[in-house]
């Protein structure tokens, strides 16, 4: 007996280390105008095809944008009723309603970064920031706005199915173009699924042992 529950435990052990996190990419390289002044923008949608049951640990997203002015854009992501808000007018506050004039973005983003997108005001902005989070109509984004979408939101959800990344320009004169985008999903399967791997394990096993 002491044998079989030492071989059940490595069973259970050898299915929850097979059950490791994975990560899921969506990607686009190109050039795509966002219409300037025009809150229909451009979407993108994308699908995802994890093993099922799963559920979402966190979510990276890289933009590569030029020209415009970055105080214009509205970008964000959503899957399901998750809801992620990556840009939201960067720089607008209420003493400076147009945002910041900067052109374009290299960036990747992540709740774990320090910097809040929205207020930084470099000359070029490149490098690693939280997402803008502010889940508030553009129109009406500012600095105090609370940041109550950001990629967390995602987390517990299953990555499966259909997502969309979009963008918008909601202010005149100055165009930006999309040169590429990702969007990096990490998931794992769910408890259910590491239990039914273990028992199917087992179930091998047992076979083994009768025969």
């Amino acid at each position: 007996m002491k044998t079989f529950l030492r071989s059940l435990a490595m069973a259970i052990a050898v299915a929850t280390l097979n059950a490791a996190a994975a990560t899921y990419t969506s990607s686009f390289s190109g050039s795509q105008i966002i219409p300037d002044n025009n809150a229909g923008g451009v979407a993108f949608p994308f699908t995802i095809s994890a093993p099922s049951p799963s559920y979402i640990t966190s979510v990276t997203v890289n933009l590569n944008i030029s020209g415009g002015w970055n105080g214009d854009l509205y970008a964000y992501l959503s899957h399901g009723s998750g809801f992620s808000v990556l840009l939201n007018r960067v720089g607008r506050t209420t003493l400076d309603p147009d945002g910041f004039g900067a052109s374009g973005f290299n960036i990747t983003l992540a709740d774990v970064n320090a910097t809040d997108i929205h207020n930084f005001n470099g000359a070029t902005v490149n490098g690693d920031f939280a997402p803008d989070g502010r889940g508030i109509n553009p129109f009406n984004a500012l600095d105090t706005s609370p940041r109550n979408a950001m990629l967390g939101n995602f987390t517990g959800y299953d990555p499966n199915g259909s997502w969309t990344l979009f963008f918008a320009d909601v202010g005149p004169t100055a165009v930006s173009v999309i040169h590429g985008w990702t969007v990096s999903v990490e998931a794992v399967p769910e408890p259910a699924a590491f239990t039914i791997s273990a028992l199917g394990v087992v179930a091998v096993f047992l076979r083994r042992r009768l025969n």
